[in-house]
């Protein structure tokens, strides 16, 4: 199957901005899966919590490449944001008592010295212990069936390219209206997958050094 980037075709809903030098794939760029951590444990700590059913993380990976703005070999940098969809079931100001508040986890990746090419891919990972924190009462699994994920691609501060995994009828500014809750979406490089496919995603660029 052949995947056009948003520079050859891109909905408005998008926000693909004119000249962008990377555009997110148009079919399926963003993908949800639950992986299981890549380290061998012992096996009294291989199982779930007995508060919890679930074991495995949440990865969400998006599919981007280059455009024909992109003149170099490399883009120096991008930084991308995500808006995953999750829903508060403990909030002690919702609005009906026990159906919780919609929330969005929120974080966000730069990766450096991008090379120029039309199948790219990066990755987020949200820990499972929030996976349940954040769900309904049917558990982790909304979080690839039901929940929505949105994507912001930034250069040099200034919006490029904007995805959802589905479109969401309320509009193409649904995440907008949902309670932030951050730091709870991990890089690649702030888990255990830290060394898991090193090679399928671009350099990360690193916090600079305390003085």
């Amino acid at each position: 199957m052949v995947v056009f980037l948003g520079l050859f075709a891109a909905p408005a809903a998008f926000g693909q901005a004119k000249n962008s030098p990377i555009a997110f794939a148009n079919l399926e760029a963003i993908k949800t899966s639950f992986v299981a951590t890549p380290f061998t444990t012992a096996p009294e700590y291989s199982r779930p919590s007995p508060s919890s059913d679930n074991s495995k993380w949440l990865k969400v990976e998006f599919h981007f490449g280059t455009t024909l703005a992109l003149t170099t070999k490399y883009l120096d940098a991008v930084e991308f944001k995500v808006w995953i969809e999750g829903l508060d079931l403990l909030a002690p100001d919702a609005p009906v008592k026990g159906k919780g508040v919609a929330v969005a986890l929120t974080g966000s990746v730069t990766y450096v010295n991008v090379p120029a090419d039309k199948d790219i891919y990066g990755v987020f990972y949200v820990h499972p212990s929030t996976l349940g924190r954040y769900s309904s009462e049917r558990g982790y699994t909304d979080f690839d069936r039901k929940f929505n994920v949105h994507l912001e691609a930034y250069v040099g501060g200034v919006l490029m390219d904007a995805i959802d995994k589905t479109k969401d009828p309320q509009g193409a500014n649904w995440y907008q209206a949902l309670k932030v809750v951050p730091n709870l979406v991990y890089r690649q490089d702030q888990c255990p997958f830290m060394l898991s496919e090193p090679d399928r995603y671009p350099a990360i660029k690193l916090s600079a050094p305390a003085p």
